[in-house]
C-alpha cells in the first residue's frame, strides 16, 4: 500500500474492561470511516484477545498516519493542573488504586478543563500496542469526555451533570461553568442503580432540583428510560442527541460507535 493511500488514515482503538473495537477514519476515502467490534473471549485475558486481533484483523495490520488508543476504565483520578507533577503520577495512582502494581500509569493534561487525568492500563496490553504501533497515543475515556462536556457546560448560568451509560457502568461528570466539580464511574446493573448514584451525587454536591441541569447519553437503548424516571426528581433533564453533538462530523447519526470514541474524533487530541 502506497504512502499516498495511508498518509491521511487514522486508527482509533477502544479498549474497555471486556470489549475491544476500532475505528478507521480516512478523510479522503470511501467509506470515510470504518467501525468494527472484535469478539472478546472472556476466558482469556484482554492482552491475549488483543494479540489475536492484531494477528488476524487485516485492518489492524496496515500503516496509519496516526493511532489513538482509548482506554475506557473506571481506574482514573483527577489532579488540578496547577498541582500536577509528572514525577508523582505513579504515587498518586497507586494511592487511589492500591494493589495495581502491574498497571502502567499514564496521564492526559487537559488545559481547557484545567486538570490532569491519571489512569491505568494493563502493561501487557500497552506493550502489544506499542510493538505494532510505536507512535500510538493513549487517552483515557474520561479525558475526551471531560474536555467535551467542559465546553458544553459553559452554556447557561447553572451547574450541569452529565451521565454516560456504557459497558455496564455509569460515568458521572459535574461542572460549574466549565470547571469540573466531580468525576467518577460506577458499576450498574440497570436503570435503578444509575438513578441511585445520580440522585445521591446530586444531593451531595448540593445541586438544585429546579435550576441545575442533567444530561444523559448511552451506548445502548436505556438513556431515554432513565431520563423519564429521573424527571420525577429533577426538572431540567435532557437526552443528549448525537446528531447535534456530531453534526459536523462523518459519524453523525451513528449510534453504533461508542460515544466516548466519537468525542475522541471530535476533540482532536
Amino acid at each position: 500500500m502506497s504512502n499516498e493511500t495511508t498518509i491521511h488514515k487514522s486508527l482509533s482503538i477502544r479498549i474497555s474492561t471486556d470489549g475491544l473495537s476500532f475505528c478507521i477514519y480516512a478523510p479522503a476515502g470511501l467509506p470515510r470511516y470504518t467501525y468494527k467490534t472484535v469478539e472478546v473471549k472472556p476466558v482469556v485475558s484482554m492482552a491475549a484477545n488483543l494479540k489475536e486481533a492484531l494477528r488476524t484483523e487485516p485492518l489492524l495490520q496496515q500503516p496509519y498516519q496516526r493511532v489513538n488508543v482509548l482506554i475506557t476504565t473506571p481506574q482514573f483520578t483527577t489532579v488540578p493542573a496547577v498541582a500536577f507533577d509528572r514525577e508523582h503520577v505513579d504515587d498518586v495512582f497507586h494511592f487511589v488504586f492500591p494493589g495495581t502494581e502491574r498497571t502502567h500509569v499514564s496521564y492526559n493534561l487537559l488545559r481547557r478543563a484545567g486538570i490532569a487525568i491519571i489512569f491505568g492500563l494493563d502493561k501487557n496490553v500497552r506493550q502489544l500496542l506499542l510493538d505494532d504501533f510505536p507512535r500510538a497515543r493513549f487517552y483515557a475515556s474520561a479525558s475526551t469526555l471531560v474536555e467535551f462536556f467542559s465546553e458544553r457546560s459553559i452554556i447557561g448560568k447553572h451547574r450541569r451533570m452529565f451521565v454516560y451509560l456504557h459497558d455496564g457502568e455509569a460515568t458521572i461528570y459535574c461542572f460549574n461553568q466549565g470547571r469540573m466539580l466531580f468525576a467518577n464511574t460506577y458499576s450498574v446493573n440497570g436503570i435503578a442503580d444509575a438513578q441511585y448514584y445520580i440522585l445521591n451525587i446530586w444531593q451531595q454536591l448540593g445541586f438544585n432540583q429546579l435550576d441545575d441541569a442533567l444530561s444523559v447519553v448511552s451506548d445502548g437503548e436505556r438513556s431515554a428510560e432513565l431520563v423519564d424516571k429521573i424527571r420525577y426528581f429533577i426538572k431540567d433533564v435532557s437526552l443528549i442527541e448525537r446528531n447535534e453533538d456530531f453534526r459536523d462530523t462523518v459519524t453523525r447519526g451513528n449510534t453504533t460507535i461508542p460515544y466516548d470514541l466519537q468525542t475522541l474524533l471530535v476533540c482532536g487530541f
